[in-house]
């Protein structure tokens, strides 16, 4: 860091002050030893020279040392006073300032100031995205525990409910076993309900850990999507659909994590169904593609489309489409949110494109074989 002329003088005659002060405390140092030489400067140097070399120069060593490092301190001092006065300008130049006026900054206060400036600009850059993904973390925290507890508590007080009735019904008789039949099947279906919030929720707890790893394996994905298909051939003619595959080439081969990725078209195929209102096909298809090093998997189906407002947020955690958070898809906001975290672990990607025509989920993975 460059200092002005006056800086440099003032720091010439503070140098040359201390080296007097020091010649004259070293004199007087040897006069102590030799009082009866006080009047005689020279006599007293030439009888320390002579008769006590070792303590004349090591005298002289030990107060050069002290003054080289005071003068050193006295140095750092006016840098130090330079680099505040530097940066207290710098703050208020940077409010109004944006990159290309950091190169000007530079060349006005220097090279090295223009580095310190560039270097703390950055560091509050960094701070203020740090302090704002914290405050992010925190609200999706407080976020999670709400959707959690309303979806623990809905079920949790039907389930409650029915069962008191039920229990109370052995003292006082009121109800009809068809009755007792009926409230003892819906307490099931909520605790179904209860049973695979708690399921997704620690599915989504384990791929998101820092220290999640696959269970990496040879596989055949189309063989995978086939065995998917017919398991869920029952659910799609209860919902008056046809699920079918179609595949390029018959066989892909690839490594992954077998369960974890049965796990990904598990729930696109169980969202196809349970919200492609009005739709009367889901259809899978599978094919490679950049030079046949990725597969791309679709699962789409002709129902209601999704609305263009929800299509960025559809990945987020329990977030749904429907404006309230009701059960009666028994959906739980996850299953979306597994997905992407299971197909990024695998480094691929997820999107989703939907038209009055067709909504569909496109899942690309690397073979990596």
């Amino acid at each position: 860091m460059k200092l002005v002329v006056c800086q440099w003088l003032l720091l010439v005659m503070k140098s040359v002050v201390l080296a007097l002060v020091f010649i004259f405390s070293g004199l007087g140092v040897l006069v102590v030893f030799h009082p009866q030489t006080a009047d005689d400067w020279q006599k007293t140097l030439q009888i320390f020279m002579t008769h006590e070399p070792f303590y004349f120069w090591g005298l002289g060593f030990v107060l050069s040392l002290l003054w080289v490092r005071l003068v050193h301190l006295l140095y750092d001092q006016m840098m130090i006073e330079r680099l505040t006065e530097g940066v207290n300008d710098l703050v208020g130049q940077l409010k109004s300032t944006q990159s290309s006026g950091l190169a000007h900054l530079s060349q006005y206060h220097g090279k090295r100031l223009g580095s310190v400036a560039l270097g703390i600009n950055n560091l509050f850059m960094q701070a203020q995205v740090a302090m704002r993904e914290e405050r992010d973390i925190e609200r999706s925290k407080d976020e999670m525990i709400t959707n959690v507890s309303h979806d623990l508590r809905t079920p949790l007080t039907s389930i409650l409910g029915y069962l008191g009735l039920i229990v109370n019904n052995k003292q006082h008789q009121q109800l009809s076993p068809n009755q007792v039949e009926h409230y003892a099947e819906t307490a099931f279906n909520k605790t179904q309900q209860m049973k695979s919030l708690v399921e997704d929720l620690f599915d989504y707890a384990q791929v998101r850990q820092v220290d999640f790893k696959l269970r990496w394996a040879s596989l055949d994905l189309v063989a995978l999507l086939q065995q998917l298909v017919v398991s869920y051939e029952l659910e799609a003619k209860q919902h008056e659909m046809l699920i079918s595959l179609m595949t390029s080439p018959t066989m892909i081969e690839m490594k992954g994590d077998p369960d974890r990725l049965a796990r990904v078209f598990m729930n696109l195929i169980s969202n196809a169904l349970k919200y492609g209102e009005g739709a009367t096909f889901v259809r899978l298809s599978a094919k490679l593609i950049d030079d046949e090093k990725v597969v791309e998997v679709r699962v789409a189906n002709n129902g209601a489309p999704i609305p263009k407002a929800a299509l960025s947020r559809l990945f987020d955690r329990f977030y749904r489409v429907e404006e309230s958070r009701n059960v009666a898809t028994g959906g739980t906001g996850l299953g979306l949110a597994i997905v992407r975290s299971v197909v990024d672990a695998h480094g691929g990607e997820v999107e989703v494109e939907s038209d009055s025509a067709l909504t569909t989920f496109i899942v690309t993975l690397p073979l990596n074989l």
